[in-house]
């Protein structure tokens, strides 16, 4: 069996994507698994040690790495070994990190390697970030001050403009997909994160077709939701709604 980690659905093991949200599935928690992350401790195409997880999701696990020969920490995406086989998620996986490093934008997160594993599962390389998410901060605060919150958003605009410029959707933008660093003098720079359900134009229309609904529930656009051709409006529209939880501590909508 296998479950949506948005909408805690049941399907049977043949079911890799939430046919109500787009979320790939992932297999049930008192599944046995693997008692040893086989990759800890390793060096991935000789470049990249293996320390330690920083984090699961449906896709894929993200460990924190060093290059071994700049001796620069950096983060390294892998494909769960379930997931690595389905040629649809490897696209998808593989658009997200062409995606990122075309739009070469400060506040979108930078991919800056791609590779394989000597067992063909794909991985990419991003800038290792030390903060927290937005998620995390309306959680510790509730409602935000106004200069606080609107000097996020700005930069959240700032990074969807350039995407939207290279014709890609996030379609996923919500506060946990965005994380705040520290940065010179800024204590909440923003760095926009997973754009692995990203509507790419020109991409492969397998990946993007009108009638699958992906996203978040609670910050979808009415059209998103419905399964209808999204664009740029569908980012602003989750923006609003983000906008909306950090000046009040709570969702416009809870249903």
């Amino acid at each position: 069996m296998r479950f949506c980690p948005a909408c805690a659905s049941r399907f049977s093991q043949d079911v890799r994507f939430c046919p109500t949200d787009g979320q790939p599935t992932q297999p049930l928690p008192d599944e046995p698994a693997a008692s040893a992350d086989p990759l800890l401790g390793t060096v991935v195409d000789g470049r990249y040690r293996v320390d330690r997880v920083l984090g699961e999701g449906g896709m894929g696990v993200v460990y924190a790495a060093m290059h071994v020969t700049l001796g620069k920490r950096v983060a390294l995406k892998v494909l769960r070994g379930e997931m690595a086989r389905d040629d649809e998620v490897v696209q998808r996986f593989v658009q997200e990190a062409q995606a990122c490093s075309s739009i070469g934008h400060a506040n979108i997160i930078d991919i800056t390697d791609f590779g394989r594993l000597p067992d063909g599962t794909s991985y990419f390389v991003m800038e290792y970030l030390e903060g927290q998410s937005l998620t995390q901060l309306i959680e510790q605060g509730g409602s935000m001050g106004g200069d606080e919150a609107l000097g996020i958003v700005e930069q959240v605009a700032s990074a969807l403009s350039a995407a939207h410029g290279r014709g890609i959707v996030h379609r996923d933008l919500k506060p946990d997909n965005i994380f705040l660093i520290r940065r010179g003098n800024q204590s909440h720079f923003v760095k926009v994160l997973d754009f692995g359900i990203a509507k790419v134009g020109g991409a492969n229309s397998k990946l993007t077709k009108t009638g699958m609904v992906f996203g978040t529930p609670h910050y979808m656009s009415p059209e998103q939701a419905a399964g209808q051709t999204v664009d740029a409006r569908t980012d602003i529209y989750a923006l609003g709604i983000i906008m909306y939880e950090m000046f009040t501590g709570t969702l416009p909508f809870d249903g």
